[in-house]
């Protein structure tokens, strides 16, 4: 029986089976199946199970970078991703966002996780918003409003759905610029499960290499006892 340590690298070797090597938009969807997200769950509920996710395969302490963009700086800071998942998702029995709009109240609906993938063939970001903003409006057309009703569609949805984009206020250690990094939560979840399943997998293939065990005895090494074979092939 693997340990939860060994357990993990498993889970995370799984994952990056299924996920290595697709486009965009399908590694995603792959993240979100395996974090027990659904199809029709807002785009904060998805960004909390993926950090949850995240939690389970590397623990709650979450390293992260952002470049400063007036002294392009590279900063280093360090959130809690299970802390952070706990404020994202919304009230599961939150009233729809409605605005008022030329004297009538319009009701909208959140953006989920299925309106993403008709984003994929965007050029742009801006089209990529202007689209995912139409898809709320359901029969009501974007056109019809002009820029100041359409940006207060747009706070309202993010009122109702704050954890739909996920940004922390970062200070430069270099220039003192104050600015909010967004952190886009999928490809940030997948550079740690990419970088750890290789990581495993030049363990294996080193260990594999000088002592002909395979890959299942390789994984099931407590990690100090692999630890200490990989020093002693000079491998570590």
């Amino acid at each position: 029986m693997y340990s939860a340590a060994a357990q993990r690298e498993q889970d995370i070797l799984a994952l990056w089976d299924r996920a290595a090597g697709r486009a965009r938009r399908q590694r995603d969807d792959a993240l979100l199946t395996a974090a027990g997200a659904a199809a029709t769950d807002s785009i904060g509920a998805g960004n909390a199970a993926l950090l949850s996710l995240r939690t389970r395969l590397f623990g709650a302490s979450w390293r992260l970078r952002a470049v400063c963009p007036i002294c392009h700086t590279d900063c280093e800071f360090t959130a809690d991703s299970a802390v952070l998942a706990d404020g994202l998702a919304p009230p599961v029995d939150a009233t729809p966002p409605r605005v008022a709009i030329s004297g009538s109240e319009l009701t909208l609906r959140l953006p989920a996780l299925s309106d993403l993938a008709g984003l994929a063939a965007a050029s742009d970001s801006a089209t990529a918003a202007r689209l995912l903003l139409a898809r709320c409006l359901g029969e009501a057309s974007p056109i019809t409003f002009d820029q100041d009703a359409l940006d207060r569609i747009e706070a309202e949805l993010e009122r109702c759905d704050p954890g739909a984009v996920v940004a922390f206020t970062l200070d430069c250690p270099d220039c003192g610029h104050t600015w909010q990094a967004v952190i886009d939560i999928a490809p940030a979840l997948w550079a740690e499960v990419q970088a750890a399943a290789e990581r495993s997998l030049l363990e294996v293939d080193a260990l594999a290499r000088e002592y002909g065990w395979s890959e299942a005895e390789v994984l099931a090494l407590p990690h100090a006892r692999r630890a200490a074979y990989l020093q002693l092939v000079g491998a570590s």
